[in-house]
């Protein structure tokens, strides 16, 4: 009992001890760029189900993306298939005789809800603002 104390001390400075030395080893540098790549491609892939820009850049990143995967599993095309993804399409909004947009199939224009767009620019697909000063400034 009374040699619990020490040893567990030991360990704990024998545990603070490896990673104060702050170098990563292969295997975790690797992880980390998988895990940093895999946010980053994450984040791209959720703006890029609303706004056009972020989808184009999604899908150059995908590109490489695939060209990572062919380099590390050439030769296992199950684990391929297993971490293939579909590019976005990206659409462009339609737009009314008027020159206001209609929202995409998600209600959404430029990645807002259509009636905030609406009431930023102060028109209504189809129709015309009778008072276009009534709108909110500098939009």
């Amino acid at each position: 009992m009374k040699c619990t104390l020490p040893i567990a001390l030991a360990i704990m400075l024998l545990l603070a001890a490896f990673p104060a030395s702050g170098e990563m080893t292969d295997y975790q540098k690797g992880v980390a760029n998988g895990l940093k790549i895999g946010l980053f491609m994450g984040e791209y892939y959720g703006r890029g189900q609303y706004v056009s820009d972020y989808a184009g850049q999604y899908n150059t990143y995908l590109d490489q993306y695939y060209q990572f995967l062919w380099a590390s599993f050439g030769n296992n095309q199950s684990l391929i298939n297993e971490f293939m993804r579909s590019p976005i399409s990206v659409k462009t909004n339609p737009i009314s005789s008027s020159g206001v947009l209609y929202p995409d199939a998600s209600g959404r224009i430029y990645g807002y809800p259509a009636a905030d767009y609406y009431t930023w620019i102060g028109a209504v697909p189809g129709t015309k603002p009778q008072n276009p000063s009534d709108s909110l400034p500098g939009v």
